[in-house]
């Protein structure tokens, strides 16, 4: 999958209805319009402690209208101010694929996510 970048358009429609708290908000705002975008820029940006609990909540509200928002690791170590390896993640929303790859039956991502 390749993540996507909204623009305002496209994320005004995208969550407009959906019953999504400020921080919800903040976070796929923030996310849909910097593309891989390291978890300490998006910690500062959205001033939210735990990113991964925010998305999985905005995920449940994301999965049916066929998005996701995921981090992954980058291809090369991100090291603290220590030198040592750090924990820090690439966050992007990605356009789920409209027949999901290990469904034998061919259903949608909106079937799937139900």
């Amino acid at each position: 999958m390749n993540a996507v970048d909204l623009d305002q358009h496209e994320i005004d429609t995208l969550i407009d209805g959906l019953f999504l708290s400020t921080q919800q908000r903040r976070f796929i705002q923030y996310v849909a319009t910097n593309p891989h975008s390291l978890t300490v820029a998006v910690n500062n940006a959205t001033a939210i402690g735990n990113l991964s609990n925010v998305a999985s909540r905005v995920n449940e509200k994301l999965m049916p209208l066929g998005y996701v928002i995921a981090c992954v690791k980058p291809l090369e170590s991100i090291s603290n101010r220590f030198g040592e390896p750090s924990r820090m993640y690439e966050w992007s929303m990605f356009k789920l694929p409209q027949r999901a790859a290990n469904d034998s039956f061919g259903a949608s991502a909106l079937e799937v996510s139900q």
